[in-house]
């Protein structure tokens, strides 16, 4: 392949993947700057372990550790637990070390923050046969951990323990070993995936087959299977116009916070979210060409991309059916977001190589101005809590310190209703009631999204759901009325709320009362 100009080779050009019998070997990763730079990802983007997705999980978690928990709507916690060996893992690990579940929280997702940046400087080796290429990639991942997957509602790594935790450095090591040829290998690391997580295991398990089509110059066999997975999609959307749509389940994938879940929801710079990294990849593949590791990476990763993106533009409407709706099929992007960051980060140490000035100056200032600016985006999006959320701390959030005394100073079987609403209040950071109280509660708009993946609950979440939207606004008759039947026995109400219910416990973001005649 012709370089840029003159002798001097073009940063993309890696050696070809059959263009010697005898392999180039990689050169050893650093062991030890993943370790280093585990702390300080921890410090730069937070640690919020019963926040966000971690709430389902960690309820999940302490069901299986004690089955009596959450005894009415025990189906939502359960939701994953039932797909994804990841939460009976961390159970096992608490009763074999019979250590608190906060601390186990706690060392699972420094290791898993160490199992991403090695994941990512072998990756970055197998690519660019240069020890600086796993060390800048190894920097970038470090400081992109809570990079946003566009409209997705992802980041590449969640400031808390999630079965994608786990999912994310086995999807990379999978493609790591399928650019090895080590099959077997791949076969493994893509199950394990599937285990952890199973839809982001399809996903690997479709970019390492589009991957090995490509490595094995049979482009055209992997078009003809992007072409076959539109077509398929196609045919189900078809077959699904006739459905009639439940209102509880088109009510649940059509609440704002749901609205990742379509394409034609998105705001225009998520939409640039998805096809700036196509068009970076496209070009990345013109420069270092389809027979180099990085361009069967580049090539696979639009090939998965522009097909999931055409499928979710075309066949997951928002006003339905939503027969596709719950393979969430842009998540794909999650791995293409994952390989693009390693890239980067080679391409900027093969950068830094030819240039002294890059290499001395420029990369540290680039690198330092990554982690301080996402070390300030921390404070923007996680504004109600610590930083760093360590166990045995005591909590500065209102609305936690409210769930921690219901853990301690309300019966087992309580069950609790609040405004559907107030895991997404901004102060109230997506604390997960279930898994700091250990309580029961009604469903609420954090259920919705357990809903849209499995329709089946959606009639149970609407019914509870609708009944707690205007909680605050009610009469205490009207919520004995409407609550009652519904299973509660306590209640979470702001404190501008009117009431002569027996409050025990209030603070200024909230008051607990105990829904009695």
């Amino acid at each position: 392949m012709p370089t840029i100009s003159g002798d001097k080779p073009s940063p993309l050009q890696t050696p070809r993947v059959q263009s010697s019998r005898r392999p180039v070997a990689a050169p050893t990763v650093p062991r030890l700057l993943p370790l280093l730079l585990t702390p300080l990802v921890m410090v730069v983007h937070g640690y919020h372990p019963f926040a966000g997705d971690a709430g389902l999980y960690t309820a999940g978690v302490r069901h299986i550790l004690n089955p009596e928990l959450y005894p009415h709507n025990a189906v939502f916690v359960t939701a994953f637990t039932h797909r994804s060996v990841f939460p009976w893992i961390l159970a096992a690990l608490v009763r074999l070390t019979h250590l608190p579940l906060a601390w186990i929280l706690l060392a699972a997702h420094l290791f898993l923050i160490w199992l991403f940046l090695t994941a990512a400087a072998r990756l970055a080796s197998r690519l660019i046969p240069l020890r600086s290429a796993s060390i800048c990639a190894s920097f970038l991942a470090a400081a992109c951990c809570t990079l946003p997957v566009a409209g997705t509602a992802l980041v590449l790594m969640d400031p808390y323990v999630t079965a994608r935790s786990l999912s994310t450095p086995l999807s990379l090591l999978a493609v790591t070993a399928s650019l090895g040829r080590k099959a077997p290998l791949t076969i493994v690391l893509v199950a394990l995936t599937t285990f952890a997580h199973p839809l982001m295991g399809v996903y690997t398990a479709a970019f390492v087959l589009l991957q090995a089509l490509v490595v094995s110059h049979r482009i055209r066999s992997a078009l003809v299977l992007c072409a076959a997975a539109f077509t398929l999609a196609g045919v189900a959307f078809a077959l699904a116009q006739g459905t009639p749509i439940d209102p509880a389940y088109r009510q649940a994938v059509s609440l704002a916070p749901r609205s990742f879940l379509f394409l034609a929801r998105w705001r225009w710079y998520e939409l640039l979210g998805v096809l700036l990294p196509l068009l970076l990849h496209a070009i990345a593949l013109r420069r270092a060409g389809t027979h180099t590791p990085i361009g069967t990476l580049c090539l696979t990763s639009i090939l998965l991309g522009t097909t999931t993106l055409l499928i979710a533009a075309c066949f997951v409407p928002p006003g339905g059916p939503y027969f596709l709706v719950p393979f969430q099929v842009l998540r794909s992007f999650h791995l293409i977001y994952c390989i693009g960051v390693i890239l980067c980060g080679g391409l900027l140490s093969t950068v830094a190589r030819h240039s002294r000035r890059w290499s001395n100056v420029l990369v540290p200032i680039l690198l330092v101005f990554l982690f301080s600016a996402m070390f300030m985006v921390e404070r923007v999006e996680w504004p109600g809590v610590r930083r760093l959320e360590l166990p045995g701390l005591n909590p500065n959030n209102p609305y936690v310190q409210a769930f921690l005394w219901i853990r301690t100073r309300t019966p087992p079987d309580a069950i609790f209703a609040f405004n559907p609403r107030l895991v997404y209040l901004p102060d109230e950071d997506e604390q997960g009631f279930r898994a700091l109280s250990e309580r029961d509660q009604l469903a609420d708009d954090k259920d919705a999204g357990v809903a849209a993946v499995i329709p089946a609950l959606a009639p149970r979440w609407a019914i509870q759901r609708n009944a707690e939207i205007s909680i605050d606004q009610m009469s205490d008759a009207e919520r004995l009325a409407t609550l009652k039947r519904l299973g509660a026995s306590w209640l979470l109400l702001p404190p501008s709320a009117s009431t002569a219910l027996p409050c025990p416990f209030r603070n200024p973001a909230i008051q607990v009362c105990r829904l009695t005649p």
